[in-house]
């Protein structure tokens, strides 16, 4: 197993926690937090700072961000360019009950959640939470740094700039452009 850390230690983590276990594929070492907590997950905690990501950097080559983007969505952008900096390198963690088509590309630090399909000619950025029960239908193109939340529908060949977030259970109507930065109310159905 590879040894990994992660940045965030709420209930988004734990909802990614209980993906990156069952892959069997990495080993958990640290939950980076910004602040020292009591929160109940029973891994070993840091508080995120350079100090403490160069000491570990030493050690560990991965690092996985689990936190969402609801109330910061250029949050985990900002994380992101600073881990990399620092020589983090970062999995793609696909859940075991998704199914992703092989012929889909999905790049680093992104997380397929439970029970999502991800279709034929899909492509997928870094750092892009999809999120539990999501649909992402064939020829699409998702930028870096999103957040599909639970049961969205992303019809064919529409195209999601960067920063954006796709409410849950809303639907995109196929071959729209959802420009950078966009924000998407649950249940909204974006016709044009």
């Amino acid at each position: 197993m590879k040894k990994i850390i992660l940045i965030g230690a709420g209930g988004h983590a734990r909802s990614c926690i209980d993906i990156i276990t069952n892959t069997k594929k990495y080993k958990i070492e640290y939950l980076f937090e910004k602040k020292e907590s009591k929160n109940l997950i029973s891994y070993k905690k840091l508080v995120y700072n350079k100090e403490n990501l160069s000491r570990i950097k030493k050690k560990i080559q991965l690092a996985f961000i689990c936190f969402g983007q609801i109330k910061n969505r250029v949050g985990r952008q900002n994380v992101y360019e600073e881990l990399k900096k620092i020589g983090f390198n970062f999995p793609v963690i696909i859940s075991k009950s998704s199914y992703v088509s092989k012929n889909s590309k999905i790049l680093g630090g992104t997380i397929i959640m439970h029970k999502t399909v991800i279709n034929s000619n899909v492509k997928i950025g870094h750092n892009n939470i999809i999120n539990t029960g999501s649909i992402i239908e064939h020829d699409v193109s998702v930028g870096n740094h999103n957040h599909i939340a639970p049961g969205a529908i992303v019809n064919g060949g529409v195209t999601i700039g960067n920063n954006c977030f796709i409410g849950s259970g809303s639907v995109i109507k196929q071959g729209l452009n959802i420009k950078d930065n966009s924000f998407i109310q649950a249940g909204k159905i974006i016709l044009r």
